[in-house]
């Protein structure tokens, strides 16, 4: 996660960092709970005082505000659309058709419907049928003008014709004929036409329809892909993961997963839903706001031209509980220059109502029983966040970014238990005083966004897509070479149990903001089952793993790569083999053979007992094959077959090699770009 850059926050830090003396220092340093914190730095001159109303227009990214829609400026792009339209540009008109519904302001209820009707038209064109369809119901329910709904129902018809659902299409023409009448405007000779057009189809879809023995419509198409599905049963304890995995706890390791049965390679180990999950900025007018998902037909919000969304569920999902309070407060947000991680901590507060938060306040310290529930705030209050290691300067500073959160979130109209309904007047922001009236509320959830901020640094992920160039005419694009990009971040409750391992057993995707989690290696029963925080020993040498997880996550690794020092990928040998004992009895130890080798039986140096190496060679002759099958599907985009091969292949290495050796991580690497393949993408 980035830290936070030029902006709002970095002058009101600075600013309050210049005004403590000692005393204050020291009276602060010595506050043994959040609540305490966040009540002094508050009531501190320096802070009530600060006035950033008059700061926001040196910061011209993060959007305009007070915010506000923008009619002319939407009808402008209206009829820039309209000129597309007559160039016979399509594409190009949706672009800009796309920008007026955006700008659009929601009073103007009539406009919006005329350019959703003109998107419609576009989307025809460009045989998007589905979405044309979507488009004529929500203009329609925006009040189009009655003198032009026959454009619309007649262009209904087309499209439902063209999806082969020829039921509907005889109610749609029926609405055309009817909508004629009110056309007033419309050419007599043309309206004949239409109408005489219209009854020659029904006529002719009526008799194919009895003929055809009336059969029902197929099922509107649905843009949505396919859910994944763990392996195995749901875990009773943490739902959101396979019963294949266990949640289990020592004093070293504190709370981490491991296997409860073997583990196959390409098992989907644990799926889950973000508890708190925020979009990069960058990404607002290109990515659906609640779901991740990329929006080619976006739908805005009705009051802000910040954001948009790909359906109507997730406009009402976000309108009803986060978006709602964050509509105001969002150009503030990205004017402050704070980091995504610090957006997070706010939209954990925002998703939920106050009188949720109420309830639960006073058990707050008491872990909950039961289910391990992901959408339950008091599991990621538990979270590993080392407050009793860090700083007091570390401390005052992600104090002074809650109090910075704090104000933002009473401005939206949190405290009052509905979200404002107005832009905020630029005089609230003048002064960073709380109002007397929320003081105690301040202070309590003032206290939550801080606790956020600590436990976030250590639990939070990025959430990323595949993007690929789009490929030309004919082509077969390949995901597997498309570039992972950062386009968001969340925080997912039980994959925060997870440790990590410079060796990961595991690779992670995205399906919109799920996160979906799958194993790249056999793990045997009874072994951790760990994720990676950035590292890899492939590609890291140990010095620079250690020191990078020391300075991030606060721990010293002692994963087996780092235990045994194990060599990265390009200083692997190849001048011998790392066999496994074979023996009777249960021998974890590892058997290096010369490729020159001319014996068949080799023994243990620990167990004593011989293996036999001839035996395991037989067994190995088939990966190879195998491999270069997978390669080749790989190469043909075809991911599900390179996977299963990819997966036959590390079954024969386990049987008989141990890592590390660089045929081993080619497989695994392939196996893992294979899987990334199935999660979030888009083009370029």
């Amino acid at each position: 996660m980035s830290k936070d850059s030029e902006g709002l926050f970095k002058n009101f830090h600075e600013s309050i960092n210049n005004s403590l003396d000692d005393v204050v220092r020291n009276n602060f340093a010595n506050l043994e709970s959040n609540e305490k914190r966040i009540s002094y730095l508050c009531s501190l001159p320096c802070v009530k005082n600060y006035d950033i109303s008059k700061e926001i227009k040196k910061f011209e990214s993060g959007g305009e505000f007070p915010v506000k829609k923008d009619l002319e400026k939407a009808l402008q792009l209206k009829d820039e659309g309209n000129k597309a339209v007559q160039k016979g540009d399509w594409g190009r008109s949706l672009q800009y058709y796309n920008e007026s519904i955006i700008l659009m302001p929601e009073i103007k209820s009539e406009e919006l419907s005329i350019v959703l009707a003109n998107r419609s038209a576009a989307l025809n064109h460009l045989a998007q049928y589905e979405d044309t369809l979507r488009d004529i119901q929500r203009c329609l329910a925006l009040g189009y003008p009655r003198h032009l709904r026959y454009k619309v129902y007649e262009r209904r018809a087309r499209c439902l014709l063209a999806l082969k659902r020829n039921q509907e299409a005889v109610t749609a023409f029926q609405n055309t004929i009817t909508a004629l009448d009110e056309a007033k405007n419309l050419d007599k000779e043309k309206r004949l036409k239409l109408r005489t057009d219209a009854k020659l189809m029904l006529e002719v879809l009526n008799k194919g329809l009895v003929l055809a023995g009336n059969p029902k419509d197929p099922e509107p198409f649905k843009n949505t892909p396919p859910k994944p599905k763990l392996s195995g049963k749901h875990n009773k304890l943490f739902p959101a993961a396979s019963e294949t995995v266990e949640i289990a706890f020592d004093e070293t390791r504190g709370r981490f997963a491991k296997a409860d049965r073997d583990i196959q390679a390409g098992e989907i180990l644990l799926i889950e839903e973000p508890h708190g999950g925020v979009l990069l900025s960058e990404f607002s007018k290109s990515h659906c706001q609640n779901c991740f998902n990329k929006c080619l037909i976006p739908l805005p919000c009705p009051k802000c031209p910040n954001v948009i969304f790909c359906s109507e569920k997730c406009l009402d999902i976000a309108l009803k509980s986060y978006h709602g309070y964050e509509c105001h407060i969002l150009p503030l947000l990205w004017k402050s220059g704070c980091s995504v991680t610090c957006h997070i901590a706010l939209r954990m507060i925002t998703q939920n109502s106050k009188d949720y938060f109420m309830k639960i306040m006073q058990d707050l310290k008491e872990k909950p029983t039961g289910p391990y529930k992901t959408e339950d705030y008091r599991n990621i209050y538990h979270l590993v966040s080392h407050e009793n290691k860090r700083t007091k300067q570390d401390i005052l500073h992600r104090t002074e970014m809650a109090i910075f959160l704090l104000k933002l979130l009473e401005i939206s109209g949190y405290f009052n238990g509905s979200p404002r309904k107005i832009s905020i007047p630029i005089d609230e922001l003048k002064t960073m005083a709380l109002d007397e009236q929320c003081i105690d509320d301040a202070a309590s959830f003032g206290c939550l966004i801080l606790k956020n901020l600590q436990v976030l640094q250590f639990n939070a992920h990025e959430v990323f897509e595949i993007q690929c160039l789009k490929p030309k005419d004919g082509t077969r694009f390949l995901k597997h070479e498309g570039k992972s990009v950062f386009i968001g971040g969340a925080v997912y409750p039980t994959l925060a149990l997870f440790n990590h391992s410079c060796e990961p057993g595991i690779v992670r995707y995205f399906c919109g903001s799920r996160i979906v989690v799958c194993a790249v290696k056999n793990i045997r029963k009874g072994e951790e089952v760990a994720e990676n925080y950035g590292p890899i020993f492939t590609t890291v040498p140990k010095d620079k793993r250690q020191s990078q997880l020391k300075e991030q996550y606060w721990f010293d690794c002692k994963c087996l790569p780092c235990e045994q020092n194990w060599p990265k990928y390009e200083d692997m040998t190849e001048n011998y083999l790392r066999f496994k004992c074979d023996s009777d009895q249960p021998c974890s130890n590892v058997i290096p053979v010369p490729y020159d080798c001319m014996e068949f039986m080799v023994q243990c140096g620990l167990c004593q007992q011989y293996t036999n190496i001839l035996k395991g060679l037989k067994s190995l002759q088939d990966t190879e094959t195998l491999y270069k099958l997978g390669r080749a599907a790989m190469g043909e985009g075809k991911y599900g077959e390179a996977i299963k091969k990819f997966i036959e292949t590390l079954k024969l290495y386990d049987t008989t090699l141990a890592p590390p050796y660089k045929s081993y991580y080619d497989c695994v690497q392939d196996l893992r770009s294979c899987m990334l393949s199935l999660g979030n993408y888009s083009f370029v």
